[in-house]
């Protein structure tokens, strides 16, 4: 198997335009990219020097970049409650759930569908409190007025959450709005709350395929990609990639559906 190192990370990172001072949202697939040497520690070290978030301190402000991970958990659409500090990532990937527990992680307070950051931006992006994850305001709401830019460290193009902001914003009707009632602790207090997500119509039960939006960034020069080893490292930012989804989606809002239904 091929190994995954430091120096592969941040060379690939910043061929790829990643700089100092920028935020990036990663999904992670890594075990297309070989067995990293030094672990998780490895990777975030890596994002650190490249963004400019300094891991020693004590205070995220004293860094130039943010780094930000989903860190998704949808039992408590399951009635199962929800602590901000001690509920797992689930089906986020290792790296996700590392990032979570790093000692400077602070996470937004979305029981369902979190993200956890370090960096610069990061006690902004957590006290977004909003019933829905993608709502006006959120930490996704934020990350996209700030020009984040998404990474996709050996994931593909369907692992982008950021989807589902565009699919809000244009209310597409293959989803509707569900609130979820249930316990959440964000501080030392358990407390009944109700949030919302827009979710799949499961009678229609809609596969979407993104490849054509990676396709068209990629011919307006909006999707850069490396290889490395089994797999790629890719980025885009998050502007080019809602006003691509939002494009199709406008046109045609069954257009990334696979299976769509006979519609007029």
């Amino acid at each position: 198997m091929h190994q995954l190192t430091y120096t592969l990370v941040k060379e690939t990172l910043s061929s790829l335009g990643i700089k100092g001072g920028d935020g990036v949202l990663v999904h992670s697939a890594l075990h297309f990219l070989g067995k990293p040497e030094g672990g998780m520690k490895m990777i975030l070290s890596a994002f650190a020097t490249v963004l400019g978030i300094d891991l020693n301190t004590t205070e995220n402000g004293a860094s130039q970049g943010t780094l930000v991970v989903p860190t998704f958990n949808f039992a408590f659409a399951r009635g199962e409650p929800f602590d901000l500090h001690q509920t797992p990532s689930a089906g986020m990937g290792v790296f996700s759930e590392y990032v979570r527990q790093h000692r400077l992680a602070q996470r937004s307070p979305h029981p369902l569908q979190s993200v956890a950051v370090i960096g610069r931006h990061a006690a902004d992006l957590a006290s977004r409190h909003t019933s829905g994850a993608f709502d006006a305001g959120s930490a996704f709401d934020r990350m996209v007025a700030l020009d984040f830019k998404i990474v996709l460290l050996g994931a593909d193009v369907q692992a982008i959450s950021l989807l589902h902001y565009a699919e809000q914003r244009v209310g597409v009707p293959y989803r509707y709005w569900k609130e979820f009632r249930g316990q959440v602790r964000l501080n030392d207090q358990w407390e009944e709350r109700t949030y919302r997500m827009y979710v799949r119509d499961l009678d229609l039960n809609p596969h979407l395929d993104l490849h054509p939006v990676q396709y068209r960034l990629q011919e307006q020069g909006k999707w850069h990609q490396q290889p490395l080893n089994y797999g790629f490292i890719s980025t885009c930012r998050m502007r080019d990639f809602v006003s691509m989804v939002e494009e199709f989606l406008t046109a045609d809002p069954w257009s990334l559906v696979t299976n769509r239904p006979d519609v007029p």
